[in-house]
């Protein structure tokens, strides 16, 4: 006797269709399982047999092979617990229903036949509604996450017995399904600091501001105590919240993440992995692809400070998520795609000492020690970076002034300002910020223009920017031009992100 039921296996962030198929025959007992399971799997027969036997039900003394289709992908975790026993049940005869192929089943399975929650449903649920499923069993514990997607009726299951009953009866399935909160959002954006903490740095704080408008990656150079790791450290506090479409996207990458708490993530992460981290650790990794920081950082900050602490290889390895906001793992011939589309902020001393252009310390570097401190940071690695900004020891009087401090709150009101006065532009296309417009928008903003079309050849020459520099300064100037909510790009806006392009006059103020 054969059956089969449908459940999902995770690729990176994304979910696939996996087929349960049951065999049931003659012979002597035995239960396998094959299709590439990993031990969490192999395990599973035990706690299936347990959890049916302990919700009312026989265990059939029978020749039973489990197979997880496709069988040339590599499957892990305890996913399959529930559809193997409701397949099991289903092909021995004791349960019947009309629902099994309007269905798909997700769940680990307790030895007393309790449904414990799972990682990725988010994902497992887009899936289910591209495949016009019906009904997606799920633990009652992850209910609430699958219900953010519609088009599809979400079953919220405490143990196997209320599998079964929902499957038997029409009515029970139908008043048991998930209604979703209309307030989806949870209440938990307050930070503990603000932007107010900081004394002077007005420059840094326009540049951080721009940076956040448009999300275009930073650099702060300064001397040690200047403020530059406060000043990243409040750069969430300006941004806006998360849309729902973003928070999905940053939900479906933490649900992979053990620090994931299971519910709905509304706040934009903020991610400051330290120099000694590893590899795997930073970019994603593992014998299972699992996401990195900079995954972990996606719609949010991904803040390296102490950046020349960095080693050379995974300095070398932001390179493709700089330019193509994501990263791709690849494992057993299967490519795992992982998103990583952050603000990038940099931390660093203009010197070994730190001291280098300091008016009141003097620096005990040589000129050549302060060029090999800066040549760790590649070129290819610092043209990405759309923004360097000079952070100067603050003086007295800034120190003690108490007036005219602009708080968080502020600053995220022409933040949202500027970003809703730029979607009105992109209506219609895939495009969140100014640093994600691809060259033909560049061209189209070009081609209106004839007096920055003029500029450019100049600029190039005198300052001897790449094609990629070029791109860098018009993103950061057409983000400045929102903010003043021009229709097109002016002349000062060029002036103004041109100032933070070129090389840093270490001291300049």
């Amino acid at each position: 006797m054969f059956f089969s039921l449908d459940s999902f296996a995770l690729i990176g962030i994304d979910a696939i269709k996996v087929s349960v198929e049951v065999h049931l025959s003659n012979g002597l007992p035995s239960f396998t399982i094959v299709g590439l399971p990993d031990k969490a799997i192999n395990e599973s027969r035990q706690r299936v047999r347990a959890a049916i036997i302990n919700s009312g039900f026989k265990f059939p003394m029978k020749r039973i092979i489990i197979n997880l289709s496709p069988a040339n992908i590599k499957k892990e975790g305890a996913f399959y617990d529930l559809p193997i026993a409701v397949s099991i049940l289903a092909v021995s005869g004791q349960i019947e229903s009309n629902y099994f192929k309007q269905s798909c089943f997700i769940g680990e399975l307790s030895l007393d036949g309790m449904i414990n929650s799972v990682r990725g449903i988010i994902s497992m649920t887009e899936r289910a509604v591209l495949i016009e499923k019906k009904y997606f069993f799920v633990p009652d514990s992850n209910s609430f996450q699958a219900s953010v997607l519609k088009n599809i009726n979400i079953m919220p299951c405490r143990n196997l017995k209320e599998v079964l009953e929902f499957l038997s009866d029409k009515k029970k399935l139908i008043k048991n399904i998930y209604i979703t909160a209309n307030n989806l959002f949870n209440d938990n954006n307050h930070y503990d600091v603000d932007m107010s903490d900081i004394k002077g740095q007005l420059k840094a704080k326009r540049a951080l501001e721009i940076a956040v408008s448009g999300m275009h990656n930073i650099m702060l150079v300064g001397p040690p105590g200047a403020g530059k790791t406060m000043l990243a450290h409040r750069a969430i506090t300006t941004m806006p919240d998360l849309s729902l479409e973003e928070s999905i996207e940053v939900t479906k990458i933490y649900s992979l993440h053990k620090e994931y708490n299971g519910e709905l993530i509304n706040k934009r992460p903020f991610r400051r992995p330290h120099h000694t981290i590893s590899r795997i650790s930073f970019i994603g990794g593992g014998i299972i692809p699992k996401p990195g920081e900079i995954s972990l950082s996606h719609r949010g900050v991904l803040f390296l400070d102490e950046f020349s602490q960095f080693p050379n290889n995974i300095i070398e390895d932001l390179r493709q998520p700089l330019e193509n906001g994501n990263i791709i793992i690849s494992r057993n011939n299967i490519s795992n795609y992982f998103p990583c589309n952050f603000m990038l902020i940099i931390a660093i001393n203009p010197c070994y000492c730190g001291f280098y252009g300091d008016e009141k310390k003097e620096c005990i570097c040589s000129i050549r020690e302060v060029k090999k401190f800066w040549k760790k940071i590649s070129g290819p690695i610092l043209d990405r970076i759309d923004m360097r900004v000079y952070v100067p020891r603050l003086k007295k009087d800034d120190f003690f002034k108490y007036d005219s401090i602009e708080k968080s709150s502020e600053i995220k009101k022409r933040v949202r300002k500027c970003i809703n006065f730029r979607n009105r532009k992109f209506r219609g296309k895939k495009i969140h910020y100014n640093s994600e417009t691809n060259i033909n928008l560049i061209n189209s903003w070009l081609k209106e223009n004839k007096k920055v079309r003029e500029l450019l050849p100049k600029m190039l020459e005198k300052y001897n920017l790449t094609a990629r520099g070029i791109v860098s300064v018009l993103k950061v100037s057409r983000t400045i031009a929102d903010l003043d909510n021009f229709e097109n790009i002016q002349i000062t806006h060029i002036m103004e992100a041109l100032q933070y392009r070129i090389k840093i006059n270490i001291g300049d103020e």
